[in-house]
């Protein structure tokens, strides 16, 4: 998807997009070739940080850890 038909949002975003560490936090990944839905720019102070969301019903579980 071009990145000028990519959403923004700034400080808040729908609840069914989420962050990779969001969803790393729910047991989930993005799914193989999951493109990023929208691009989440979030500043506090003198910080700004952007990330990439993504769908939470498109992600699939992370891969079992195996024992060692």
């Amino acid at each position: 998807m071009p990145k000028d038909k990519i959403p923004s949002y700034h400080h808040t975003h729908p609840p069914d997009l989420v962050t990779i560490e969001a969803l790393k936090l729910e047991g989930r990944q993005p799914a193989d070739g999951q493109p990023v839905a929208a691009l989440f720019n979030l500043r506090t102070g003198d910080r700004e940080h952007l990330c990439g969301l993504y769908r939470r019903t498109d992600a699939v579980p992370l891969p079992a850890k195996e024992p060692t």
